[in-house]
Order: C-alpha cells, then structure tokens, then sequence
C-alpha cells in the first residue's frame, strides 16, 4: 500500500470533520449546559481551529452572494471558535451569527466586511472582538462615514491594515484617520477622497508605510513644495520630511502636474519600495527618471493611460525617444540586480532583450497592452535548453499590439518556464487553442502552478477540465474564469471539482463599472451561480454536467 502524504492526510481530517457537520450539533445538543466546553473543537490548538473554518467555508460556497448560505449557518458557528483569528462576514450573516462571535472569538486578528452597505452597524455588533484587530478589509461598495471611521479608531487600538478600496468615502470622513500610531498601511484607491484628504492622513500619520491612492504625489507637491513654505511660513517642515516612511505608494501623473512633483516625492521619501505609476500618455519621456535615485526600489509598476480615444502607441510611433528609453531603461539600469516585481503596461517601444538582460532576478512579470520593438527578443537555439528569466514565479500576460510585434514562439517559451506559481492570461491575439493545448496539455509544464486566471480568453471548458485533470491534484490552488465565455467554462470545471474532490478554488467573475464623481471605477463582481445552491451536497447529483461523470473520469484520468 502506497505511503499517503501527511499534507494529504491532515485534508482528508480536516474535510471529514467538516461533513459531519450534523453529528457535531448533536452532539452539542445532548451536551449539558453545566459541562465547560460546550464546543468540540475548542481544546484543539489554535492553527486546527483556524484550518477547520477555512475548510468549511471553502466546501459550503462561504461567503458569496447567496442567501441559501443562511441555512448552513449554525453548522458555520461550530467553527467559529474563540482561537480563530480571520473571519469573513457578509450581508447574509444573520445576528444569531453575530452574537456568537461577540461572545467567542477573543483571537481574531483579520476581518473582512463582504457586500455589506452600512459596516457601522456590524462592527457594533462584534465590538467586544475589535481590541485585537490587526486587519480590516472592506469589500467594494461599502459605505464608510465619518461615525464608523471614529468608531474604528476608538476601539481598534492595534491595527495595522485598513483597506478601504472602492468604498463610498469622501475627505470629511477620512478626516477622522488621525493620531492612529498603530496604523502601517491604508487603501484608499477608487474612493471620493482628493489630494486634501491624503494630505491631512499623511500629516496626522507619518508613520505610515504603504499609502494608496493616485493623488499622493499631489498631496506632498502640495504640503512641501516652496511656494506652501513661504505663504504659511512653515519652514519646520523640511525637518519633518525625513520622518515619513513610505514604502509603497501610488501615483498618477498628467501634464498638468508640475515638473518637478515626482523629483519632490522622492526626496521626501526616499525609503520606497514599491512605486505604481499611472501617467498620461502626453508626458515628457522622461517624466519618470527621479524613480532611479531611489536606492532601495524592488516593484515597479507603470501605466500609460491614453489621452483621448486613440492609443497610446498611435500617439508616440514618431517620437525619436519613447518612455521606456527615456525613463523605464535607466531605472532598470540602476535597480535591475534587485528588481524582483516589474509590470508594464501601454507602454510603447518595450525592448524585451533590455528587460531580460538587466533584470536578471525578476519573480514577477507583467505584460498588457504595450508596443514592442521588432527584434529585441533573444530566443537561443534550443528553447528547451534554457529558460527566460529563470527566477519567474509570477506571470501576467495580455493583449499585445497584434501586428505581430510578439512572436507566438516566444510567448510559449515564457510560458515554459516550470518555476511558475501564478499564471494570468489575458485576451491577446497571439491565444489560440492550438497553443493553449500545446502549454496546457503537458502535464509537466506547471508541476508548482498554485493560481491560474483566464480573462477573456476563449477556452474550452474540455481544455480545462483536461488541465484540472493533469494538474489539480499537485499544486493547483485556484482557478479565476473572467469574460463571456465564463457561463459554459466555470460549471464544467466545477462539477468536475466536485467529482474528483479536488482542493481546488473556482472563482468566476465578470467586471462593474460605477461612476465615483469624475472617475470611472471598475470593480470585480463574483457571479453568484457558480457557488449557488446547486452545488449544495443535496443537490449536486442533479446537476446536468454530473451526467458525464464516467465519461471525463475515463477521458481525464491521471
């Protein structure tokens, strides 16, 4: 008999515990009130705990846009114990749920809102949990005011993390994130906030180490530029600049921004690491050369916004020097050795020979919508001799310009590489299923891939189903589906999950668009049917694609 794997081993508990969810509330039940523990899974250590509400969340759907998940919820509280420290709540939870965790969790560390409209009234509910908060994540759409703000700083004494992406939050609310010492990192991308309201959070929390949100650059032009200094006569500002440490910042830059405001964010904080820059595609090719004098930069993230309804690379074909010649290269020059995250996108001229000779540690590559230069890709003679970018983990590949200036042969030969962990693919001409099959089919090209996403790419659910049987059961973790074709990919990769019991994450999802004043903000939207009812245990024989069960199992078996 074939020695099991302990990894292997612990799931099959984990997941055996987790359907016998009927068998632990009885067993509660016929519990007397007078005994200490009136819950199983209280004396297991902390981590097991934790393990357990992962696993049944991950089997039942949890959380989702599903209503039916509101029957499943007293098994839900089983696990919720007083050792877990990360919890999801969404609209769905009812307040029997709620109470629970006010009265048991004493760990919890990391919290999630989900699709709820007003988080003020739930954080009341669970205020007793709120002292030892470290993480606290809400999801798109939320509405933050000025009261829940305050009410998070008065009771979350230890956080950390605040991620308010996408959230209905203006500059009067956020004017309450002050004298927060705890606090080291803070989302405000795709919210109403302005360059006032980032400066009044920089002001009042100099401490912080990632700030996002395009207006920052603004926000220091403004607070340390000469002509603040001599109105307001503050000059004890320039002993203040050394005090922010700023390690990860977002930026947008357009023509009518001064020269000179990306030379002052560097100078005030010269301790970044990581730097997404947002740029109209009118700037001077040079706009970006301060980036080089950063002396510990290891994630460059740039895009090129178009500045009407033409394309960036119709804009700047007949410029004798591009902004990747004129900026992109010297950075790469002096922070190439120590680079290990490099994204480009709309970007015109990219030499990827330059890309792949200087940045010779890169983990992380990401290429979308940019113009590439004819003859600066280096293919050896034996592709299979040698790998480009040999330390790649991480890679995200779009749409190229689609005359060519990509060679097909050269996009497999990324995709070869057997170090990947992570693997996104976005619609680009260059997809055809004849190579999807050939990257997709060898069952030893991704022996390490944890997470792949397909946006818009017109694949067969047969081809992956087949890449499910090939790879599910090694490392794959999850499976994002995004685009039209989502509705007859996803249920097929699904069912198939189902029937072989893969621990495998299927995520389908399609994008939204909401108008946020000026600004036009996507964001993601789960499609509820793929974690709906009909997946449940009791309904999963009746599920149409069960029919050819058998038929896959012989087609697809490993």
């Amino acid at each position: 008999m074939p020695t099991t794997k302990v990894p292997e081993l612990y799931q099959l508990c984990l997941e055996n515990l987790v359907h016998n969810g009927e068998f632990w509330l009885k067993k509660k039940a016929d519990k007397k009130s007078s005994q200490p523990l009136n819950n199983s899974f209280e004396s297991l250590p902390s981590s097991f705990q934790q393990d357990l509400l992962d696993t049944y969340e991950r089997i039942h759907s949890h959380p989702g846009r599903c209503s039916f998940w509101q029957e499943q919820q007293e098994k839900w509280r089983l696990f919720v114990t007083s050792q877990v420290c990360k919890l999801t709540i969404t609209e769905y939870t009812e307040k029997a749920s709620l109470l629970h965790i006010a009265a048991t969790c004493r760990n919890l560390k990391h919290l999630e809102l989900k699709y709820v409209k007003e988080v003020l009234s739930y954080l009341k509910a669970i205020s007793p949990c709120l002292c030892t908060i470290v993480t606290l994540d809400f999801e798109t759409m939320a509405h933050v005011n000025s009261t829940s703000l305050k009410y998070i700083r008065n009771r979350c004494p230890k956080l950390r993390v605040l991620i308010l992406r996408s959230c209905f939050l203006t500059d009067k609310s956020i004017s309450q994130l002050k004298h927060l010492p705890t606090l080291t990192e803070l989302d405000l991308r795709d919210t109403e906030v302005t360059a006032a309201g980032v400066s009044h959070v920089l002001r009042n929390n100099p401490q912080l180490r990632t700030l996002l949100h395009p207006e920052v650059g603004r926000a220091l032009q403004k607070m340390h530029s000469a002509k603040t200094w001599l109105v307001r006569v503050e000059m004890s500002l320039f002993a203040q600049t050394a005090n922010y440490r700023l390690r990860e910042i977002e930026l947008e830059l357009c023509t009518k921004d001064h020269c000179n405001m990306l030379a002052m964010v560097v100078l005030v904080c010269p301790h970044i690491e990581r730097v997404r820059v947002e740029f109209d595609a009118r700037i001077s090719s040079q706009a970006l050369l301060p980036l080089a004098k950063l002396k510990r930069l290891s994630q460059l993230d740039v895009q090129c916004i178009s500045s009407g309804n033409r394309k960036p690379w119709e804009e700047h074909q007949s410029e004798s020097m591009t902004l990747f010649e004129g900026s992109i290269v010297p950075i790469l020059k002096s922070h190439g050795n120590q680079l290990s995250t490099v994204s480009l996108e709309g970007i015109v001229g990219v030499n990827m020979k330059i890309l792949q000779d200087l940045c010779t540690r890169l983990m992380t590559l990401g290429l979308y919508y940019n113009w590439y230069l004819h003859d600066s890709f280096p293919l050896p003679k034996d592709l299979k001799a040698s790998k480009p970018f040999p330390t790649l983990k991480r890679l995200l590949f779009g749409s190229n310009f689609g005359n060519d200036d990509f060679p097909a042969v050269y996009l497999e030969w990324l995709l070869s590489n057997a170090n990947l962990e992570e693997l996104s693919l976005s619609a680009s001409p260059l997809f055809t299923d004849d190579l999807f099959t050939r990257v997709f089919a060898n069952s030893l090209s991704f022996p390490h891939l944890r997470s792949l996403e397909l946006a818009y790419c017109n694949v067969t659910p047969e081809l992956i189903v087949e890449f499910l049987a090939r790879c599910g059961r090694k490392a794959l973790q999850k499976l994002s589906i995004c685009g039209p074709f989502v509705r007859e990919q996803a249920p097929p990769a699904m069912c198939y999950i189902i029937c072989e019991k893969l621990d495998v994450h299927v995520e389908a999802y399609s994008y939204s668009f909401v108008k946020i004043k000026k600004r036009i903000v996507r964001y993601k939207q789960d499609l509820s049917f793929v974690s709906s009812p009909q997946h449940s245990l009791e309904s999963r024989h009746h599920h149409p694609y069960l029919d050819v069960k058998k038929q896959w199992r012989q087609d697809f078996q490993c």
